[in-house]
């Protein structure tokens, strides 16, 4: 889902929401990699 959302907004060109997406999904992957 995540994932769909940073290819849409890279798509738009919209670099800072990607950028936040990116970090949100960063996140996400060393919470899953922790537990």
């Amino acid at each position: 889902m995540l994932q769909y959302r940073i290819n849409r907004y890279k798509e738009m060109g919209n670099g800072s929401m990607c950028q936040n997406l990116n970090q949100q999904l960063q996140r996400l992957m060393a919470g899953k990699g922790v537990q």
